[in-house]
């Protein structure tokens, strides 16, 4: 069982059940449960009769396996509960503070499954448990359905690889039908890629990514516009109609809707920005190989730079929106909606960035720990003495000046250099003017 405990910072502590009786009150039958603190859920090794609970039962101990082998719960003390509960509620597992508890799992999967769905009992503990584990074992992304949930691992992964972009890309043609006349299935493969292709056909879908929830919306779109240029406007009225007769599972069955949406959504630290640039380099990737399968001709260039200028506009905006907070040293002060085109063969054809409720108090007010927005110290972290000339800032430090010095923070904790962080800005900025150009 899950037992709620503020003992610990999960909010839930592993517990079994000691005795159990049925009891009338009123009435009315209830059961009357004593639990106790589950020593093979308590430490990172509980050998078999040494056990600091003084309530261990070889015959209740079932290996260290269902905490992890992680010692989460060591700090835990001992200790026995009872209660008495409502047989139905218990039936239903609707219980507030007891929850039913999976048993050791035998799934090569860490955590059971990549899916949460596919857990035997879904409510919090069970779902707080399984991301732990994947957790502790490196694996930031978790299906919920259709919704992926990432963790941020506050450190370096190899997960943003181009072989791993290409692996998802695959199985999103493979995942695509069997038509050969697709057009997502005619972009082409690097070379290699077609034994890449053989040694993953095992039928299997790969464990879950954000490379694969872009994919997913990207075929989706490809596959509605297919269906849009294969139907007409016959199949569209006959839809249509289909619809307006509430016969809705055929009506979805005619038709796909072609424009897609991705909502990147977390609390403050979460890697929202940083999945949003991931999941543009997958689309730029998409279309530079729908670009080099069907040729752009004199178009070519331009649509290409339309890439480049996407990518290019996240050292702009971050430079120009972000912060450093409590929480989080690089932490978007602003909404984005970000609204990509696309031709139809897959190529990008254009983008546009709308931003949206920037914190602008933060110019003239920070909270102590906290930045003004990165440029201010980007700039006079980087300014040359041409710079400092053109713009009269002499000897003067950032310390000097009253936009960016109320809170006495100046440094970024997260080990982010100001001074690179503003030549990427400037490189940007020269790359996206001259993509421009070469678009004008």
């Amino acid at each position: 069982m899950w037992l709620r405990s503020q003992a610990s910072r999960w909010g839930w502590v592993p517990a079994v059940i000691h005795d159990r009786e049925e009891i009338v009150i009123k009435g009315i039958t209830v059961i009357k449960i004593t639990l106790r603190d589950d020593p093979s859920g308590a430490s990172e090794t509980t050998p078999t009769g040494s056990t600091s609970s003084p309530f261990f039962d070889a015959d209740l101990h079932r290996a260290n396996v269902i905490s992890g082998g992680d010692g989460y719960y060591a700090d835990v003390e001992p200790f026995e509960v009872t209660l008495t509960i409502d047989i139905e509620s218990a039936e239903r597992d609707e219980l507030e503070d007891i929850k039913t508890r999976d048993y050791a799992s035998t799934h090569r999967i860490v955590g059971g499954v990549d899916d949460l769905i596919g857990l035997t009992h879904l409510h919090e503990p069970a779902i707080l448990h399984a991301l732990r584990l994947r957790y502790d074992a490196d694996i930031i992304y978790t299906c919920t359905g259709p919704i992926l949930i990432a963790i941020n691992p506050f450190k370096s992964m190899p997960l943003y690889t181009d072989d791993m972009m290409q692996k998802y890309r695959i199985a999103g043609e493979k995942g695509i039908g069997s038509d050969a006349s697709s057009i997502a299935n005619k972009i082409p493969s690097k070379p290699g890629a077609i034994k890449k292709k053989a040694d993953a056909g095992d039928g299997t879908r790969l464990p879950p990514h954000v490379y694969q929830t872009a994919d997913d919306a990207y075929r989706a779109m490809m596959r509605g516009i297919e269906m849009s240029l294969a139907s007409g406007a016959a199949r569209r009225q006959q839809a249509q109609r289909a619809r307006s007769k509430q016969i809705k599972d055929k009506a979805d069955d005619m038709e796909t809707p072609t424009d897609q949406s991705i909502l990147v959504s977390g609390e403050s630290g979460a890697g929202k920005t940083v999945t949003t640039k991931i999941v543009l380099e997958y689309f730029a990737m998409l279309s530079k190989l729908a670009t080099d399968a069907y040729g752009g001709g004199a178009n070519k260039a331009p649509e290409q730079q339309v890439e480049k200028q996407v990518l290019q506009s996240n050292p702009i905006l971050e430079s120009f929106g972000n912060a450093r907070t409590i929480r989080n040293d690089n932490s978007s002060r602003f909404g984005k909606y970000i609204n990509i085109n696309f031709s139809q063969t897959g190529r990008l054809t254009g983008a546009a960035i709308d931003t949206y409720l920037l914190e602008k108090v933060r110019l003239i007010h920070q909270n102590e720990g906290e930045r003004n927005f990165h440029v201010f110290y980007q700039f006079l972290e980087s300014a040359t003495e041409k710079e400092r000339d053109e713009f009269y800032l002499g000897d003067m430090l950032v310390e000097d000046f009253a936009l960016v010095n109320q809170s006495g923070t100046y440094e970024r904790r997260d080990m982010v250099s100001d001074k690179d962080m503003h030549r990427e800005m400037i490189e940007a900025m020269v790359s996206v003017v001259y993509v421009m150009l070469c678009i004008m």
